[in-house]
C-alpha cells in the first residue's frame, strides 16, 4: 500500500527533526522515517548559539531550555597554535549569551518529539532502504516497519540519512576533504571537575602535535572527553587522556570514565549535488566539516530549517521549484564553505590567536558581511551567526532599525556628500591585484584596504591617532607588507591617513568626508597591477 504526501524525510537525528517540525508547522503533510529509536547516545555534544532562532522557529526552544542542560558560556583554547591560551565568550557577540553542553540523547529526542508535536507522522525502526527515482525526479522512499515492506510516495523527499547518505551513495556524489580525514574517540566521564571560574561554563580544548582533546562539561561532575587524532589512526583513547597533564590537572584525581569509548571515522567529506528534482539533502547526508569548531548540529539544523521552507514555499506557489532548489544550494554551500575554510585555517598550528581572528574577519568581508573588529568576527563566525538565515530573519523581525550600507558600488570621485551617513563602523577599498606582475600564477588576489576607528587593544599594520589602518589579504598570509611591490603601496596610504588625521573629532564618517578626494588622487597613482573595484562602508 502506497501513500502520498508533501514530503517525506529520511533520519530522525537534527537535520531530519527540525525539517520534518518546519514543514508539518507549514501546514505540509509530513512523514518522517526514523532507523532507530530515541534516545541515542551521538557525538556532537558542544552546540552553538546560531541553533537559537531554528530552534524556537521549530517549536523546541523552551523544552530545550527546559531540559537541565548545561549553558555553554563560550569556549577555551590551550595550546593551539602559538599563543598559550585565550577564550572566546559568546557575549562578545553582542547576539546571544549562551548555547548549551547537551548530552545528544536527551538533545536529539526532545527535537523528535518537537517534530511529532508540529503535527509530523514520526516512526521509529522505520529503516530507509532506498530513495525511488522516475527519471531524473525523487518521488518517494521505500522502508521497513514491523517485518513489513513500505512505499511511500511524497513531492518531495528530505534526505537527512546521516552519514550513510540514501541519494549520495546511489549518484556517488561524495567527496572527501583532502587533509581533514581525522578520527574521533569519545566517552563520558563521571567525578570530574571542570575549568575554575569564571571559565566553569566554557567548552576546553587542548592541542598537541599528533591529536586535540575536548572536555565538555555536562554538571554534577559529568562530562564528555574526547580525543580527535590527525592521522586517521585509532590511538589508544585511555593512554592518551592518562598522558593528558593538562586535562588530568583539570578534571582531578577522582575523574573515572563511565561509558564504553566510541570511535567515528571519515569525519570530513561534502558532497557534489545537496538538491536535485523532488530531493534535497540535509546534515551528514549533504557533508561534514571536521568537528573541531562544533559547527556538525548547526549546519544540520540550519539544512534542514532551509530545506523545510524551500519545499513550503513551492507548495504554497510563491517560488518555482528550480529557483527554489538552488537558492537551497546556494545558502548550504555559502554556509559549509566559511566554515570548512575557517576550520582549515583553524589547523594551523604555527599561528597566534590573532592570525585565526584576521582570517574570520576576511571571510566575512569577502561577502559584505562585518565592521567587525577581527576577535568578534571571529567569533560571531565560530558561532554559527553568519550565512545563518534563520538567524538573520529572526534578526530582521526584531531589530527596530537596520544600519544602512553605503557606497556600495561606488567609487571614489562617485559618492556624493549626502551618501555618507553619520556614523561609519569601517571603510573599505577593495583591490584587485594582478599577481602575475609579482612573479606569481593564478587568478587576480583580492587586497581589502580597511580604515577603521582605532582599538589600542586590537592588532594593526598602521595606527594614527584616532584610525586603524588594515589590509586583509588571505592570498599573502594577510601580511602583504611583506611583499615588496605592495609596502609602497600600503605606507602611501599610512601616510595619508595620517596626515589628514590632524582633527580632535575622532568620528570616521567626518573623516571619510575630508579624506575621500585625497584618497581618490593617490589610488589614480597605484601601480596598474592593482585595480579599484569598489568602495563600501557600514
Amino acid at each position: 500500500m502506497s501513500e502520498e504526501l508533501d514530503v517525506v524525510v529520511v533520519g530522525g537525528g537534527p537535520a531530519g527533526s527540525t525539517a520534518a517540525a518546519i514543514a508539518a508547522r507549514r501546514g505540509l503533510s509530513v512523514l518522517l522515517l526514523e532507523g532507530g529509536t530515541h534516545p541515542r547516545p551521538h557525538v556532537g555534544e558542544s552546540l552553538l548559539p546560531g541553533i537559537i532562532p531554528i530552534l524556537e522557529a521549530m517549536g523546541a526552544l523552551e523544552a530545550v531550555e527546559a531540559a537541565g542542560f548545561r549553558r555553554k558560556s563560550g569556549s577555551t583554547h590551550h595550546g593551539w597554535g602559538k599563543t598559550p591560551a585565550w577564550d572566546l565568550w559568546f557575549r562578545d557577540s553582542e547576539a546571544y549569551d549562551h548555547a548549551w553542553l547537551v548530552e545528544r540523547a536527551r538533545f536529539d529526542a526532545i527535537l523528535f518529539e518537537s517534530a511529532q508535536r508540529a503535527g509530523a507522522r514520526c516512526l521509529t525502526r522505520a529503516r530507509a532502504t532506498s530513495v525511488i527515482f522516475e527519471g531524473e525526479r525523487a518521488v518517494g522512499v521505500r522502508y521497513t516497519h514491523q517485518d513489513a515492506e513500505h512505499e511511500v510516495r511524497a513531492r518531495f523527499v528530505i534526505d537527512a540519512s546521516g552519514q550513510p547518505g540514501l541519494v549520495a551513495r546511489a549518484r556517488d556524489l561524495r567527496e572527501p576533504l583532502e587533509g581533514l580525514r581525522h578520527l574521533a574517540g569519545w566517552a563520558h566521564w563521571e567525578a570530574a571537575a571542570c575549568l575554575p571560574a569564571p571559565r566553569e561554563d566554557q567548552a576546553f580544548f587542548i592541542a598537541s602535535a599528533t591529536h586535540w582533546t575536548w572536555m565538555f562539561p555536562f554538571g554534577g561532575g559529568r562530562c564528555s572527553i574526547g580525543v580527535v587524532t590527525l592521522d586517521g589512526r585509532t590511538d589508544d583513547y585511555d593512554a592518551l587522556i592518562e598522558a593528558n597533564t593538562e586535562l588530568r590537572e583539570v578534571i582531578g584525581p577522582d575523574a573515572r570514565r563511565a561509558s564504553p569509548v566510541r570511535w567515528e571515522r571519515d569525519w570530513s567529506y561534502r558532497h557534489r549535488e545537496v538538491a536535485g528534482p523532488g530531493w534535497l539533502a540535509c546534515g551528514d547526508a549533504a557533508g561534514f566539516i571536521d568537528p573541531v569548531l562544533s559547527t556538525g548540529v548547526l549546519l544540520a539544523m540550519h539544512a534542514g530549517w532551509s530545506a523545510a521552507r524551500a519545499i513550503a514555499d513551492v507548495r504554497e506557489g510563491s517560488a518555482e521549484e528550480g529557483a527554489a532548489l538552488e537558492a537551497y544550494t546556494r545558502a548550504h554551500r555559502t554556509l559549509f564553505g566559511d566554515l570548512l575554510r575557517i576550520v582549515r585555517f583553524f589547523y594551523g598550528q604555527n599561528l597566534t590567536n590573532d592570525d585565526y581572528f584576521w582570517q574570520a574577519k576576511s571571510i566575512l568581508l569577502a561577502n559584505d558581511d562585518t565592521s567587525l573588529k577581527p576577535q568578534r568576527a571571529f567569533l560571531v563566525l565560530t558561532s554559527g551567526l553568519v550565512g545563518n538565515l534563520a538567524f538573520d530573519q529572526r534578526r530582521e523581525q526584531t531589530r527596530d532599525a537596520r544600519v544602512e550600507r553605503t557606497e556600495r558600488g561606488r567609487s571614489l570621485d562617485e559618492a556624493t556628500e549626502t551618501s555618507i551617513p553619520e556614523t561609519l563602523g569601517f571603510v573599505c577599498l577593495a583591490l584587485s591585484c594582478d599577481v602575475r606582475a609579482l612573479g606569481l600564477e593564478g587568478a587576480p588576489a583580492t587586497l581589502h584596504l580597511l580604515i577603521e576607528p582605532t582599538d589600542s587593544a586590537a592588532p594593526t599594520l598602521f595606527r594614527t591617532e584616532h584610525f586603524d589602518v588594515n589590509c586583509l589579504a588571505p592570498r599573502f598570509g594577510n601580511d602583504p607588507i611583506r611583499v615588496p611591490e605592495l609596502a609602497p603601496v600600503l605606507e602611501s596610504v599610512h601616510a595619508l591617513v595620517r596626515s589628514l588625521d590632524t582633527h580632535d573629532d575622532a568620528s570616521l564618517s567626518r573623516f571619510w568626508a575630508r579624506a575621500r578626494g585625497p584618497l581618490a588622487e593617490l589610488v589614480a597613482t597605484f601601480p596598474p597591477f592593482l585595480t579599484l573595484v569598489r568602495v563600501f562602508g557600514e
